[in-house]
């Protein structure tokens, strides 16, 4: 009770003098008389009968004075009251804003920093994936560089495998025209040696068959030229150079036809061919 009256001290003095103007009002009926009989008039003195009245209708105004500003103490109060209400209300409304809005400044401030932490993520992994490729790139430059060093390798041992087949080739084949000349010398040697064994037999036929004139000196030399059959047989005799003695040149070609057939190789034996015109010197010295 005592903290309503604290909280509405004009409603307790509104309510004390509403008990005082009862308790007037009580005191004054009291102090009236009796009712006189029927048929009496009643008597009283003016003044009083006066007094009362104007005492009822003061206290009554009083009353209605009280009551209207208790009226307007509880408008006042219930103004108040909705006016705090709203305050209330609008207060709380405001709290209610200002918490909406600081978990919206919280929800953005979550979302910028996942945002962050994303793009902080994503540039990591961009630079993560550039170290990758970096490493990969040098992994495959490295490879490719000793690739080219293997197949350049591989290429210098074909190149020198190829040169010391080439040098070996070019010395077999320099062995070999050694070899073929060897031989072909060898052969020409064993063929000029036939033909000299030829040569010297039929300058043997033909010494053996020459009678030297009597008075021939030792300077004279005659050159002919025997052509020759394959069988040996003289077809002719040409002198190419006389020796100034017409009989030392006649008993020179006389002695090569009396030496007819004349040694010679066969045909089938491939030398024929340097005996078909055969060119001798005669001198008194081939039969001294």
């Amino acid at each position: 009770m005592w903290q309503a009256i604290r909280q509405h001290p004009w409603a307790a003095v509104l309510a004390v003098l509403a008990h005082l103007a009862i308790l007037a009002i009580l005191v004054v009926s009291f102090t009236r008389p009796a009712t006189e009989p029927a048929g009496q008039t009643a008597k009283a003195p003016p003044e009083a009968v006066s007094v009362t009245a104007i005492d009822e209708r003061q206290v009554e105004r009083e009353l209605e004075k009280i009551r209207a500003a208790e009226r307007r103490k509880q408008e006042a109060a219930r103004r108040a009251a909705e006016a705090r209400k709203r305050e209330e209300r609008r207060l709380a409304e405001l709290k209610r804003q200002r918490r909406l809005e600081e978990k919206r400044r919280q929800e953005a401030e979550r979302k910028r920093k996942a945002k962050e932490a994303a793009e902080k993520k994503r540039l990591a992994e961009l630079a993560r994936q550039r170290r990758l490729e970096e490493r990969k790139r040098k992994e495959a430059e490295r490879q490719r560089r000793e690739e080219e060093k293997r197949l350049a390798e591989l290429k210098r041992q074909e190149e020198e495998k190829a040169r010391q087949a080439e040098i070996a080739r070019q010395e077999a084949e320099l062995q070999r025209r050694l070899e073929a000349q060897r031989q072909a010398a060898a052969r020409q040697a064993a063929r000029q040696k036939e033909i000299d064994r030829y040569r010297a037999a039929i300058r043997q036929a033909v010494t053996n068959r020459w009678h030297i004139p009597a008075g021939a000196t030792a300077d004279l030399r005659t050159e002919i030229r025997v052509r020759l059959l394959p069988s040996g047989e003289v077809l002719d005799v040409q002198i190419l150079r006389a020796s100034g003695d017409p009989a030392f040149d006649k008993s020179v070609e006389a002695a090569v036809y009396r030496a007819s057939p004349l040694p010679v190789p066969s045909p089938d034996s491939g030398l024929f061919d340097e005996f078909r015109e055969v060119i001798f010197a005669f001198t008194p010295l081939n039969v001294r």
